[in-house]
């Protein structure tokens, strides 16, 4: 499977190999990849995640192209994961979630990798829309969100609901 590249990323899909890696902190396995983790990352919002991430790549290896390490790359470095908790549903809609570690936010890695994994998407047929949520109270992810054109549909909870449909990505 390939990555995807913009200007200053790569987004490369989250193997099983790399969920090990990332699991086990194993430093060889990422020196054979060429690529090493920020010392922040895995961050705790994708820590908990990645043994359920693991046991979903054993049972179907083509998952992984729906989740991607974000790399830095100039550094070869892991900065972030970007991607959608599953495939498309029926209704062809796919939820994005993403983290960057604490030392490279603020610095528009967020939103490139975002438009990024959305023009990835929406390049699937069966994709049609993108939703995304976060909390009422992080400025930092309502901004990325808006700045990907994401349009504000509610709020559950304290949290903000998002989406973006296949015909309104004219910020893409």
């Amino acid at each position: 499977m390939p990555g995807i590249e913009t200007e200053r990323l790569l987004l490369v899909p989250f193997s099983l190999q790399m969920v090990e890696a990332a699991l086990d902190r194993d430093s060889e396995t990422w020196h054979m990849l060429s690529i090493r983790p920020h010392d922040e990352w895995p961050g705790e919002d994708i820590e908990g995640v990645l043994p359920l991430l693991a046991r979903a790549l054993e049972k179907d290896p083509t998952r992984a192209e729906w989740g991607r390490l974000i790399i830095h790359a100039n550094i070869r470095t892991i900065i972030g994961d970007i991607g959608f908790q599953e495939p498309p549903n029926d209704n062809g809609t796919v939820e994005m979630g993403y983290s960057i570690v604490p030392a490279y936010r603020k610095r528009g890695y967020a939103t490139e990798a975002g438009r990024a994994i959305i023009a990835w998407a929406f390049s699937r047929p069966e994709v049609k829309r993108v939703i995304a949520n976060c909390l009422q109270d992080n400025q930092a992810s309502i901004r990325v969100l808006e700045k990907l054109g994401m349009k504000r549909m509610g709020v559950e909870a304290s949290m903000l609901q998002w989406e973006i449909g296949r015909n309104s990505r004219s910020n893409l």
